[in-house]
């Protein structure tokens, strides 16, 4: 009976992992092109807003903040907002000097100068440079 129940766990979490990289959407070519070279690290909920250059609008969903030297954060929003383009401004409410998840932010159109609804900013995921060995 034990066998059997640990034979069903392992099958159950291997089609639960199936599924979430099934799930995983690929890179527009945009964000493939932008982080083209870098490895993803550990997502982060904040960052420090002092560091960063940007925003940079990549789509809906992505939004990039470019770090002195190799770093490269990415937000990736939970849900897409709709009103992100290449003309807009983003307005992020932030407290301090942090961006962080759950920020709330609009998106003012460089022309009209009208606000969109509010959208929420998602985890910071840095991206580094591959570093690769020196040749001898």
């Amino acid at each position: 009976m034990a066998r059997w129940f640990v034979a069903l766990a392992a099958t159950a979490l291997a089609g639960g992992a199936t599924v979430m990289a099934q799930d995983a959407a690929p890179l527009s070519p945009e964000l493939a092109k932008a982080l083209a070279g870098r490895v993803a690290g550990k997502p982060e909920t904040c960052i420090s807003a002092s560091r960063v250059n940007g925003p940079e609008i990549i789509d809906s969903r992505n939004i990039l903040y470019r770090q002195s030297g190799a770093r490269i954060w990415r937000n990736e929003m939970a849900d897409a907002c709709p009103a992100l383009g290449d003309n807009e401004i983003l307005v992020v409410e932030a407290y301090g000097d942090q961006l962080c998840k759950f920020d709330r932010f609009r998106v003012v159109n460089r022309n009209s100068g009208f606000p969109s609804a509010y959208c929420i900013l998602g985890s910071f995921t840095p991206y580094d440079k591959v570093k690769t060995a020196p040749k001898p």
